[in-house]
């Protein structure tokens, strides 16, 4: 499937999840009356960003254009130049829009990662997003395109340990008889969704499928509820979704039809010092006829299937993406946020747990977009830790 081929590159501020993306993050906006300097300076760093959507949805790009110049004083990076550019073109300025793209594909060309997950893919919003349709007539625009191109950010193949687990911890099944799952499974008739699967893998494709279609998705931190049912009852009134709450719905009815699934959130590489943008949520779940575990994107409406049919999880869906051509197209903004793996969930000993898997060679971060956060309960860069089987 494509992704935001309309209103890509402002609708990609939307997609990255601007604060606590990831399992195990503290979110800035939970901590407000904190004095670290950073989650100060978060906060009014996602106000400017939300300053700036505000404006451009209500098509007041001088006002936006504001809240960006405030942006770039703060953060002088090729983003909020392509932010600026679009200013500049809803008015139809297209010397200031072309001079602002250039100078934003100068910068990620000379280092593609550290430009950051929001313009790793600026050529496909060029080429498609609306907001830049004023600007493909101009006879400049064909070389804008191909260096932008030629600036791309592609995904790598990341290397872990092969060894075997060493103390692997184990998740819980989760009983289907709980109060909690009966309730989720008996309210939203989660049963009738999956009534007539062939297989396990059937399950989670309808249930993907149905959980992606109960809203839409936005990228700020939001005072949503914490729990599956929660979120659903949210939705039904019309409320958005973060990646996060995907995440936690799509695990959350998929365990209440007997099929253990976890959140899992990415990491970007360098996730301690990005701005924004530096994480995405999604779920995984356990194919108990193959054993192994699943990739799943509720956002996206994605399972993991190699082009052979064989199931993926996080880390293979991840470099299948560094393939010529990858078995499931996906946003590089969001791969690129698939450096570090962060899984949460009940441990057979009652405990909520969370364990890292990080590439070889790679340290634990300490922060998240630049704010601490509590540190996982297991690091490792071992295969086996992190994708042990359920407990039986």
């Amino acid at each position: 499937m494509r992704y935001m081929t309309r209103h890509s590159a402002w609708a990609l501020l939307l997609a990255l999840s601007f604060l606590a993306t990831v399992p195990g993050c503290a979110s800035p906006r939970s901590q407000e009356q904190a004095p670290d300097p950073a989650i100060a300076e978060q906060l009014a760093f996602q106000d400017l960003c939300m300053s700036y959507q505000k404006s451009m949805a209500e098509h007041q790009p001088a006002k936006a254009r504001a809240a960006a110049e405030q942006l770039f004083a703060k953060e002088p990076q090729p983003w909020v130049q392509v932010l600026l550019a679009m200013t500049w073109a809803a008015e139809e300025n297209r010397d200031e829009a072309f001079r602002m793209l250039y100078a934003a594909i100068a910068s990620i060309a000379h280092s593609p990662i550290d430009a950051g997950p929001i313009v790793v893919d600026l050529a496909e919003s060029l080429e498609s997003g609306d907001e830049w349709t004023s600007l493909r007539s101009d006879p400049r625009f064909p070389a804008l395109l191909a260096q932008a191109k030629a600036a791309t950010w592609h995904p790598e193949l990341l290397a872990f340990e092969a060894a075997p687990a060493a103390d692997p911890v184990r998740m819980k099944r989760p009983a289907t008889d709980s109060e909690t799952l009966r309730t989720l499974r008996e309210t939203y008739k989660l049963d009738a969704v999956v009534a007539g699967a062939a297989d396990d893998l059937d399950r989670i494709r309808r249930m993907c499928r149905w959980v992606h279609a109960r809203t839409s998705h936005q990228g700020w931190d939001g005072d949503l509820p914490s729990d599956a049912l929660g979120l659903l009852q949210v939705a039904e009134k019309g409320g958005q979704w973060r990646c996060v709450e995907y995440g936690t719905v799509l695990a959350g009815c998929l365990n209440a039809v007997g099929i253990p699934a976890r959140q899992v959130g990415g990491r970007a590489r360098d996730a301690e010092t990005i701005a924004v943008g530096a994480g995405h949520v999604f779920a995984e779940a356990w194919i108990a006829d193959r054993q192994r575990w699943m990739f799943v994107d509720a956002q996206m409406d994605i399972v993991g299937l190699d082009s052979d049919g064989t199931p993926m999880n996080s880390v293979e869906f991840r470099n299948s993406l560094s393939r010529p051509t990858p078995p499931i197209p996906y946003p590089l903004g969001l791969a690129f946020c698939m450096n570090y793996f962060v899984a949460s969930f009940e441990a057979t000993d009652g405990t909520r747990t969370s364990i890292m898997l990080g590439p070889i060679g790679s340290k634990m971060p300490t922060k998240f977009q630049r704010v601490p956060n509590r540190a996982p309960d297991h690091f490792t860069h071992r295969l086996a830790d992190f994708y042990a089987a359920p407990a039986p």
